[in-house]
C-alpha cells in the first residue's frame, strides 16, 4: 500500500512540475510601488521596507514609476517592473489577491500617476483578481504625521543637542496637493521642536526661507537629514554635496558647522510600520477600476 501511495505521489508531483503554473499555489501578492532609485546605497532603505513585509509572510515584488530609473537598471541587467508590468506579472502567474502599497511620502504627482495607471489596468483586467487593495502614502492623516515625527525624532543623531538646528530635506512639488501635506508637516515639526525645519527641493518650502529663520536663532551647528524614503541623488548632492548651491555649502558659507545624515526614511522601523498598517487597513478595493473607499 505504501508503494502505491508513493508512486501516486510521484506521479502527482511530476504532473505539477510540468503542467502547473509556477505560482499557482501562491494566491496573494504584495506590490510595493515606489518612484525608484538606481543608487545602491539608497536602495538599502527600500530593501528595509521589503524585509518588513517579508517578515510578516508577504510575497513581494517591486514596481518603479520612474521610466528613467527603470531604463538605467535594465541596462545593468536588473529586471525592474513598471506598474503595468507588475500587474501583468500578478495576472499571468495566477495571483488572485493583490495588495498594492504606495511608498510615496505624500499623495502628490507620482502617487496620482500610479493611481491612474492602476485604475486603467483594472478596468480591463480586474476580472482576473478576487481582490485588489491599495495602501495610502506615508502622510495620509494627522495620526500618520504624528507617528512620522516620532520616528524621525528618534533617528536624530545622539550627538545632536537642544542648541543644534535640524533641517530636513523633502522633495516637494509645485503641482498637485503634495505641497499642502508638506506645509502641514513642516509646521508640525517646527511646533514640536522650534529648531527643526522642513524645506523642500521643489514647491513652497524653499530652503532660503528656512535659512532666514535659522539666522534668527543662536544655533551654531546644523544637522541635515533627508525627509525622503531613500537618500538618493537629492540627499547626496542637493543637500549634502560640495557644489555651491548645495544646502551644506550654503550653510557653511554662512558660518555654520554642518553634519549630514544620509539615511532614507525607509530605514526607520517606525516608518515601515506606518506602511504596513496602511496596507493592512486599506479599504480601497480597486479591482473594478475605481480608487474609492469601500467598507
Amino acid at each position: 500500500m505504501k508503494r502505491i501511495l508513493l508512486s501516486a505521489g510521484l506521479v502527482l508531483a511530476s504532473f505539477g512540475l510540468f503542467f502547473c503554473p509556477q505560482h499557482l499555489s501562491a494566491k496573494e501578492l504584495t506590490i510595493l510601488a515606489a518612484f525608484g532609485t538606481s543608487d545602491s546605497e539608497a536602495q538599502k532603505s527600500l530593501n528595509a521596507i521589503k524585509s518588513a513585509y517579508e517578515k510578516q509572510g508577504d510575497e513581494v515584488i517591486w514596481a518603479y514609476s520612474s521610466n528613467i530609473i527603470r531604463a538605467k537598471l535594465n541596462k545593468e541587467k536588473q529586471v525592474v517592473y513598471s506598474i503595468t508590468e507588475a500587474l501583468d506579472y500578478a495576472r499571468n502567474n495566477g495571483y488572485k489577491d493583490l495588495k498594492i502599497q504606495s511608498l510615496h511620502v505624500v499623495p502628490a504627482e507620482e502617487y496620482m500617476k500610479i493611481c491612474r495607471l492602476i485604475s486603467r489596468y483594472m478596468e480591463v483586467n480586474g476580472k482576473n483578481f478576487d481582490s485588489a487593495v491599495m495602501g495610502h502614502p506615508l502622510l495620509s492623516s494627522y495620526a500618520d504625521l504624528e507617528q512620522t515625527i516620532d520616528a524621525v525624532f528618534s533617528a536624530f543623531p545622539k550627538e545632536r543637542t537642544a542648541k543644534d538646528a535640524v533641517i530636513l530635506m523633502g522633495h516637494g512639488n509645485d503641482r498637485g496637493t503634495g505641497d499642502l501635506s508638506l506645509i502641514a508637516a513642516a509646521e508640525t515639526f517646527h511646533k514640536a521642536d522650534p529648531k527643526v525645519w522642513l524645506a523642500t527641493v521643489e514647491g513652497a518650502l524653499a530652503f532660503d526661507k528656512v535659512l532666514a529663520e535659522l539666522k534668527k536663532t543662536d544655533a551654531k551647528k546644523v544637522w541635515l537629514m533627508p525627509f525622503m524614503i531613500v537618500a538618493g541623488d537629492h540627499a547626496k548632492n542637493d543637500m549634502a554635496g560640495s557644489e555651491e548651491d548645495a544646502w551644506k555649502s550654503m550653510l557653511e558659507k554662512n558660518g555654520y558647522e554642518v553634519h549630514a545624515v544620509l539615511d532614507g526614511l525607509g530605514s526607520l522601523s517606525g516608518i515601515q510600520q506606518i506602511f504596513l498598517d496602511h496596507t493592512k487597513n486599506s479599504h480601497d478595493n480597486i479591482k473594478d477600476g475605481t480608487i474609492i473607499s469601500k467598507k
